[in-house]
């Protein structure tokens, strides 16, 4: 395998490597990369949603049915300067 071209996947910017010209070809290969690409980055996201509200669920029933008062002060003073954190 010969490395064609570098891909920015975030704004789409194909650059050639190198001195090579891509042709058109190339540039539907890459573009057709860059669609699967961003479909499995993106199901990615959705696998890890699905594990942390597996979390949370499990974090819940810890919650009600295990948890000390203190370890329930630690674990919600972490998890409010987090919400926090990222509100502000």
């Amino acid at each position: 395998m010969d490395q064609i071209a570098i891909i920015n996947m975030r704004n789409g910017e194909i650059k050639p490597h190198g001195e090579r010209r891509l042709s058109e070809d190339d540039l539907a290969r890459i573009h057709g990369w860059i669609e699967e690409r961003a479909w499995i980055l993106a199901n990615r996201i959705i696998g890890d949603i699905h594990r942390t509200v597996d979390y949370l669920n499990l974090t819940t029933q810890w919650v009600q049915s295990k948890a000390t008062p203190d370890q329930l002060d630690m674990v919600t003073d972490d998890l409010r300067s987090t919400l926090l954190h990222k509100k502000g």
